[in-house]
């Protein structure tokens, strides 16, 4: 997982809404999904929590769940931990600087958010490892709410004029478009249907989609 400079996460809130198409919309949807499949207090884990925009969001629709998210960023942490007790949900959310591995690997959770981190890690086994970690510490038939970048014909040419209309310059556009090509470790929709299954998953299902941004939801099989 990628871990962003400090400074970084000072306007990372503002710049994500002008790249990411749909974001603040993924992360609603993402919150009501899980407020239609949980109840009590559910235990929820965020691997690369970043500032706690994915928090919130899942707090205002979740009003009883506990958080655990970490993410390898001390800047981000940051930012989260300010927003979240801001949000008055700080004493109900467990926040780790570090990796996955660095939790207890236990299945201590009953659902798990993943926002824009899987396209840091290359398909090596690295996403495999990431995916299985997160299953290992679900409950049987946790959901696994997952949104990310997805490699797609022709999306791109659509994401270009997505950026240009949110006021980025030519030149812009295009050094965000070669970054994901370049630098970005994207899977196809099916290979990452894949990956789930072989991580411990069953049926995927998908529950967002725009301009090469896909969420899908699957939940920890049965052992």
């Amino acid at each position: 997982m990628t871990a962003f400079p400090d400074q970084a996460a000072l306007d990372y809130d503002k710049r994500i809404l002008r790249l990411v198409p749909g974001y603040r919309v993924a992360l609603d949807l993402m919150a009501c999904q899980l407020a239609s499949r949980t109840t009590g207090e559910p235990r929820i884990l965020v691997p690369g929590c970043g500032t706690g925009a994915e928090i919130i969001a899942l707090a205002r629709h979740l009003p009883d769940a506990r958080f655990t998210g970490f993410d390898p960023s001390e800047g981000m942490l940051g930012v989260a931990r300010a927003r979240t007790a801001a949000a008055g949900i700080g004493e109900r959310t467990a926040l780790t600087h570090g990796m996955l591995h660095d939790l207890p690997d236990e299945p201590h959770h009953d659902a798990a958010t993943v926002s824009l981190v899987l396209h840091f890690l290359p398909d090596d086994g690295t996403k495999l490892t990431f995916l299985t970690g997160i299953a290992r510490r679900l409950v049987p038939g946790a959901p696994l709410l997952l949104f990310d970048a997805i490699d797609r014909n022709g999306d791109d040419d659509t994401l270009r004029i997505w950026l240009q209309s949110q006021g980025h310059d030519a030149e812009t556009v295009e050094s965000v478009l070669r970054r994901m090509r370049g630098q970005w470790y994207r899977t196809t929709a099916e290979r990452l249907d894949q990956l789930l299954a072989d991580a411990g998953f069953g049926e995927a299902r998908t529950w967002f989609r725009a301009c090469g941004f896909h969420g899908v939801c699957a939940e920890r099989r049965q052992a």
